[in-house]
């Protein structure tokens, strides 16, 4: 753990460690995705199991390094990194992967068929962060709508951001359903937000991914320590920004 200075919110930049401490949570452990280290034995279950996995860095941000391994038949897969697609075997898929990671730390994980609008797959934003009193609150929702094609969601990968009620209109949900996911959504932010708590107090902020798979189903993909506000400035409506500024302010974080 980092830590940038007194008032701010510490950093874990551990995908796994933080993996695991959600996993320990018998609420939340429900709506993690299987997720292993990277070893040829794991990439031989996860690829055995699921028909569609991610290879993503134990560390990093904006979606950089990761890539998506989808089973094209019995024995043949396609593995796309950014905008590159390569054919894999059984047998060579495992040394392609140690050719993207180039000695970095990877996790696989089981890939969510996120739910689209408009042609556009999206994941939700959850955003946590603490008041001056030292208690959570569940301060922003919004949606990262994904660039058609692409791997990830990211605003810096070509993602956009949008309101999660348009958004899950158009995806075809009713105001009450969407209300429900909304409900669901901040409980899920502060079972998390408790969960980080019990490691350390000095967690200020937090940032879930949260996937809305084709079933209707929510996944938390990664929780992260150091959220991206600056993309909400994109947003036409500039209260959702302005929300989470003012509570930034309170333990030191302005942008």
């Amino acid at each position: 753990m980092s830590s940038g200075g007194r008032g701010r919110s510490i950093s874990v930049k551990d995908k796994w460690k933080k993996t695991k401490w959600l996993l320990s949570d018998r609420v939340l452990r429900n709506y993690v995705p299987e997720t292993k280290p990277f070893t040829s034995l794991s990439l031989k279950r996860m690829i055995g199991r699921y028909k569609m996995v991610y290879f993503k860095p134990t560390t990093g941000s904006g979606g950089n390094g990761i890539a998506r391994i989808v089973r094209a038949s019995s024995r043949k897969f396609q593995v796309r990194k950014d905008r590159n697609t390569y054919a894999a075997t059984s047998a060579s898929l495992f040394g392609r992967l140690k050719a993207i990671a180039r000695g970095r730390r990877y996790l696989l994980q089981k890939g969510i068929y996120l739910k689209a609008c408009r042609g556009r797959p999206f994941d939700l934003r959850m955003t946590m962060q603490k008041t001056a009193k030292g208690r959570w609150v569940p301060t922003v929702m919004f949606v990262k709508l994904g660039k058609p094609g692409k791997v990830v969601t990211n605003y810096h990968q070509g993602g956009k951001l949008a309101l999660v009620d348009g958004t899950l209109r158009r995806a075809g949900y009713t105001q009450a359903r969407t209300n429900g996911y909304k409900r669901l959504m901040k409980m899920l932010g502060m079972r998390t937000a408790r969960c980080f708590d019990r490691r350390s107090k000095r967690f200020y902020e937090l940032g879930l991914d949260i996937a809305l798979d084709r079933s209707g189903r929510l996944w938390i993909l990664e929780v992260n320590t150091r959220p991206n506000f600056t993309a909400l400035k994109s947003l036409a409506d500039k209260s959702l920004y302005r929300t989470i500024v003012r509570y930034g302010r309170q333990y030191g974080r302005t942008r």
